[in-house]
């Protein structure tokens, strides 16, 4: 018994002088005088090699196609941060908020000082506090009563896809998913997306159909009753751009999900020998940022049905695209700047939704986007083909109503001169006269100024679209 006593001591002593005799040789390691000569040679060594990675993803980014097999590498451990941050960022639940406002009530509200009453509706899609999710809501705008609501499954919408989430441009979270620009279909269901799948639900929210991609902005209807929409392709395979380059597309799907046509951007200006609008400036890995494609519905003197008005936002500019035979009819760039969304007045007039902002080195007051910020207000430029002038007949109402969203915004004409507008950074949707009075307005927020990002509103007239109104009321949904 005593010599298991004493064999155990032993064993113990060892294992304890074992470990001192350890720490003492890590220490006599850390602490071991180390030759200058070898340190400026680490340091050397360290420097030259951080030049040379440097380069490698200067390189890269630049759009250099040679010396993959070392620049690639480069490039993923590069990213590493940025893919932490990304990753973090689709972890997050939070809603899409804008810098703080008025503080103003949520909802509807209509002016009781103006004589007008609107006879049509509204397709609003907003974040829902209290629910944590964005909906998206059919209002009567003749007193601001919620006909109908879709709150489409996004989970169920999202294990429908089968894309790498690595080529995902934005987080589809139920709590962000904000349902862009829905289109009223005629059985009372929507088609929309979120720079995700595109999506058609019907009025109860089920899931009719999804076509897998990066669809994005704008949902249209062209004269055939096709759908056009912005798409960003998953990998580009242009020469000299980068592999996180985002080459834009136009999509025609037909309204039962099927794609029918789909061109590059960058293809279309080489067409027309308007590559150097983009390739002769600094790279930039979005130098189009399509946010807007407008079929045109009738022939007239300028275009014919079925051509196509497109915003350019990172190029500020607008053209006129005839996909029957692949030209540029007309284009230009300014005096609107970083605009969206293009509306056809006439025959003879297009309307611009004008962001008008512009870049500084300093980073503003807002909270949306660092390095950007917008010169006093929102505009609404009006282009005559007849004449060739632009003119802005909505300044003072925009700057009396303080409209600046640095992104997004759309603005609608109205058959008596007023204008319906979304200022989709700061939660807000209105109807006012040319001279800036409200006939009415919409407040996606909450107290103390509070508001969420809308996902483009849409104005509906009720002589247009009375069969998908009419199917949304009626619809009956468990």
């Amino acid at each position: 018994m005593g010599d298991r006593r004493n064999g155990s001591r032993c064993a113990a002593r060892y294992v304890v002088l074992q470990g001192k005799v350890r720490a003492l040789n890590f220490e006599k390691l850390m602490y071991r005088n180390i030759p200058l000569w070898l340190v400026m040679t680490l340091v050397l060594v360290g420097l030259v090699v951080l030049i040379a990675f440097g380069s490698l993803i200067s390189y890269s980014a630049a759009g250099g196609q040679h010396f993959q097999f070392l620049s690639k590498p480069a490039r993923a451990i590069a990213d590493i941060p940025l893919n932490l941050a990304k990753a973090v960022a689709l972890n997050n639940s939070q809603p899409i908020m804008a810098e703080a406002r008025e503080d103003l009530p949520d909802g509807f509200w209509r002016n009781p000082n103006a004589q007008f009453t609107d006879d049509g509706y509204a397709l609003i899609p907003r974040f829902v506090a209290n629910r944590k999710r964005y909906v998206v809501l059919l209002i009567r705008l003749s007193d601001g009563k919620v006909v109908h609501e879709y709150a489409p499954d996004v989970a169920k919408i999202n294990a429908l896809s089968h894309l790498d989430s690595s080529t995902m441009l934005s987080n589809h979270s139920p709590e962000r998913y904000t349902f862009g620009h829905p289109l009223l279909m005629p059985d009372g269901g929507l088609v929309f997306h979120d720079t995700s799948p595109q999506v058609r639900v019907d009025a109860c929210g089920r899931v009719l159909w999804t076509i897998d991609g990066n669809f994005h902005h704008s949902n249209e209807f062209g004269p055939d009753g096709n759908i056009w929409t912005p798409t960003g392709a998953l990998r580009s395979k242009l020469p000299h751009v980068s592999e996180d380059f985002k080459e834009d597309m136009i999509s025609e799907m037909s309204p039962d999900g099927h794609i029918l046509k789909r061109e590059s951007i960058a293809a279309i200006l080489e067409r027309n020998d308007l590559t150097a609008l983009w390739r002769s400036r600094p790279y930039d890995v979005d130098p189009f940022h399509l946010n807007d494609i407008q079929p045109v519905m009738e022939s007239g003197p300028y275009w014919q049905k079925g051509d196509l008005f497109i915003s350019l936002h990172n190029l500020s500019m607008v053209m006129l695209y005839r996909p029957s035979t692949g030209r540029v009819l007309w284009w230009r760039q300014g005096p609107w700047s970083n605009q969206h969304d293009v509306y056809i007045l006439d025959d003879h007039r297009i309307q611009i939704f004008d962001n008008g902002v512009y870049s500084e080195n300093i980073v503003p007051s807002t909270r949306l986007l660092k390095g950007e910020y917008v010169v006093n207000h929102n505009r609404v430029d009006v282009y005559d083909f007849k004449t060739g002038k632009v003119e802005s007949p909505f300044e003072a109402a925009f700057a009396k109503q303080d409209i600046r969203t640095i992104t997004e915004g759309l603005a609608t004409s109205m058959s008596n001169g007023d204008i319906f507008t979304e200022e989709t950074n700061y939660g807000r949707v209105l109807r006012m006269s040319p001279d800036g009075t409200v006939r009415w307005r919409y407040i996606a927020g909450g107290a103390g100024g509070v508001r969420y990002e809308m996902g483009w509103s849409r104005y509906l007239d009720p002589r247009i679209h009375a069969r998908g109104i009419a199917a949304a009321v009626n619809a009956r949904c468990n």
